[in-house]
């Protein structure tokens, strides 16, 4: 990527063009470094009457509201700061038949703005499951603050078995050992820190 950028710059902004180019690299390089994991912690379910409509499932169009165990004054300021906006990722692929419900994430402090999506289509989650967010290295934690009590999240270091044993490879013996590509191996950081025992939201 680095080498496609310089190569565009010098194309067209070459060294007599007047333009001083300044790049901060800090998010390219950490963000993707970090997965958030929280914790809803509970849930409200509104219903609005469908008029005219005779099917049971439809006479009441469901919307959920979730609250999780961190927000906009811990990892989550990077949305009122950047005005970013959020993507979820999910543990699991949707089922073809998986119905999913029009649904809110809001922070667990006392402030009205504690909003991390406004809407997103989500399955019926219950109260104890996690919800990912990737790419949380950078502006989440150096920047939260412990506001209503909250505090932040706990940091867990992850790494897949290949990785660690090639680690261990490289510190006996002083050198890079030839390896088969890395790249696609895939760690499951619930399942490596039994996060489903802990109820803190912790970044990994």
């Amino acid at each position: 990527v680095i080498s496609v950028i310089n190569l565009t710059l010098d194309k067209y902004f070459p060294a007599n063009s007047g333009v001083q180019i300044i790049a901060e690299p800090g998010r390219y390089y950490v963000a993707s470094a970090f997965t958030l994991a929280v914790n809803v912690i509970a849930k409200k379910v509104m219903l609005t009457e469908q008029t005219g409509s005779h099917d049971e499932d439809d006479a009441s169009k469901k919307t959920l509201m979730y609250y999780v165990n961190d927000g906009i004054h811990g990892s989550f300021n990077l949305i009122t700061r950047f005005r970013m906006e959020m993507g979820i990722v999910r543990k699991k692929k949707s089922k073809p038949d998986e119905k999913l419900y029009s649904s809110s994430i809001w922070g667990p402090t006392c402030d009205s703005d504690d909003r991390i999506i406004e809407q997103c289509d989500l399955p019926e989650l219950e109260v104890g499951d996690w919800i990912l967010f990737e790419n949380m290295g950078a502006y989440t934690v150096v920047a939260s603050s412990t506001f209503n009590g909250f505090p932040r999240p706990t940091l867990h270091f992850v790494m897949s078995r290949p990785h660690w044993q090639l680690m261990h490879t490289i510190q006996e013996h002083g050198t890079f050992p030839e390896v088969p590509e890395l790249n696609d191996v895939h760690v499951s950081c619930v399942s490596k820190n039994r996060m489903e025992l802990n109820s803190i939201a912790c970044i990994v």
